[in-house]
């Protein structure tokens, strides 16, 4: 019976045959053959169809040498580099001081040198003169059996460790110890023909013209009748598409961005260079504040100072520092620092965006609703670790309106968490330095199955809002988030550097959009 096979088939069929080995290693006979190793496997499968041959794999543990010790297999192994420079030079006898000088060697790897030296017994060290010399001991020094063995390497890149003999072994060993060589574990597969296949005859098989499509001039002649087509499964999935998309971070910042200007907000931005103003004391932050302190805070040196708003703005806010101004409060009972107000720092939080949004408002007198966002970039000196980076995303808003209340801004909380997927949203009292009354803002996660605190909220006290003109009725509602925190949970990262860092597994197992 006539076997019908395609022509490198044939070809890889016929080489084969003419192996006096019953097994052959699949990459040295592509080698051989000049072969693309994926091609030869193709056609070992199609031989393996027709029972003709098959193949084997071995799990194996290849050794090769890194690029110190490729760069020792051309030069030669430290010693004998350190010997072939005292023989260059006819010296029998140095200091080890000099030598090193004279060696251009690394220090480290010079004395590696001369410690191998020593066992090779090419040299003698002695400090009788009180001066540590090296002497050379021998007229000839003949190449060493580990100088030999590495010399399989020029012949071989990759050897098999299971291959190799137990005097092999004892000096991949010394290599490994000094750190040389490199292992890795492999599969190898071995090819051979099948009993079919060795009984087939040349004469049984016949090339086989396969094609992968028709075209009119085949139909119209009837050669496609001379023709096999070759077959197709559907059922296989098709190639990964590896292609450029946006990032899933920016993806979901877009989301957001988007699902805020649904609900009737507009963006703002800021500087990312800030004033301690701004920063802190505008927030009603006293001014020997721990979180004012380097160890929190990234203070710069230029521009070292910063300009502050108006004299009257800076006064109102002076005075509520130091006795509550007009706010009703009575102050931190301090004297108030202009200078520490004008430090420039990286800003800590999106909130001082949003007091010169306030600042804005008082100067253009604005109409209210007032309903603003920012997502944007904040800086803070802490370790990073898998729960915190120095350097972050906010998610900010706020409502400037008169008799707003708590009930409103749960209503705004709310909506906003639903449109992020989701349905069960609670709040809790809680404290925070800029509000009074505050809000602790939770969702409950299905996938986790628990509730999770997701940020703060609430209404900016008088003490913020009354220096900038804004008094009651008119208030502030304020809520603020951090990104990575909510999208460790969307893209289920267990590390928050993944998000930056960017594991290339992780992105291409994400969607497009």
């Amino acid at each position: 019976m006539t076997i019908k096979l395609e022509k490198q088939t044939i070809e890889v069929f016929k080489a084969l045959k003419k192996e006096t080995s019953d097994e052959v290693l699949a990459t040295e006979f592509s080698e051989k053959l000049g072969l693309d190793y994926i091609v030869l496997m193709s056609a070992i499968n199609e031989l393996k169809k027709h029972d003709l041959a098959d193949f084997e794999e071995q799990e194996i543990f290849q050794i090769s040498l890194n690029e110190e010790g490729k760069s020792y297999l051309q030069k030669g192994l430290p010693e004998r580099q350190l010997l072939e420079q005292l023989l260059k030079k006819e010296v029998k006898e140095i200091s080890l001081q000099e030598f090193l000088e004279i060696s251009d060697f690394d220090k480290k790897l010079f004395y590696i040198g001369i410690s191998y030296m020593k066992k090779n017994r090419w040299i003698a060290q002695s400090k009788a003169t009180g001066e540590n010399k090296i002497f050379l001991i021998e007229e000839e020094f003949p190449e060493t059996e580990l100088e030999a063995f590495l010399k399989i390497f020029r012949d071989k890149t990759n050897l098999n460790y299971s291959n190799l003999s137990k005097n092999e072994k004892k000096y991949v060993d010394l290599l490994n110890k000094r750190q040389l060589i490199k292992k890795e574990k492999k599969t190898q597969r071995i090819i051979f023909l099948t009993e079919k296949g060795k009984n087939t005859k040349l004469s049984d098989i016949e090339e086989l013209h396969r094609i992968s499509k028709l075209t009119s001039d085949m139909i119209t002649s009837g050669s496609w009748k001379d023709y096999e087509l070759k077959p197709f499964d559907v059922t296989k999935q098709g190639p990964l598409l590896k292609g450029g998309k946006i990032h899933p971070v920016i993806n979901m910042i877009n989301e957001i961005r988007e699902i805020f200007l649904s609900m009737g907000f507009t963006e703002i931005r800021g500087p990312i260079i800030e004033s301690a103003f701004f920063n802190f004391d505008a927030l009603f932050q006293p001014q020997d504040h721990p979180a004012r302190e380097l160890h929190d805070t990234f203070y710069l040196e230029n521009p070292k100072e910063a300009d502050l708003p108006e004299k009257e703005r800076v006064q109102a806010v002076k005075a509520t520092h130091e006795n509550g101004g007009d706010s009703g409060s009575t102050g931190w009972g301090y004297e108030w620092d202009k200078d520490v107000a004008k430090q420039t720092l990286l800003r800590t939080h999106t909130t001082a965006t949003t007091i010169r949004r306030l600042a804005k408002f008082h100067k253009d007198n604005d109409n209210m609703p007032v309903k603003v966002f920012s997502i944007d970039r904040v800086f803070r000196n802490e370790k990073v670790d898998k729960s915190h980076l120095a350097e972050f995303t906010q998610i900010e808003g706020i409502v400037i309106d008169e008799n707003v209340n708590l009930c409103d801004l749960i209503g705004i909380i709310s909506e906003f968490y639903k449109k992020m997927g989701f349905e069960k949203i609670i709040t809790r009292p809680g404290f925070f330095p800029y509000t009074e009354p505050s809000m602790e803002i939770a969702v409950y996660y299905d996938k986790l199955g628990e509730w999770l605190e997701m940020g703060g909220s609430g209404i900016f006290r008088p003490e913020v809002t009354y220096p900038w003109g804004v008094k009651n009725p008119t208030r502030v509602l304020a809520w603020g988030l951090g990104l990575e925190r909510l999208a460790m949970l969307k893209f289920e990262r267990k590390d928050i550097r993944d998000l930056y860092i960017n594991p290339i597994k992780w992105l291409r197992e994400e969607s497009y959009k």
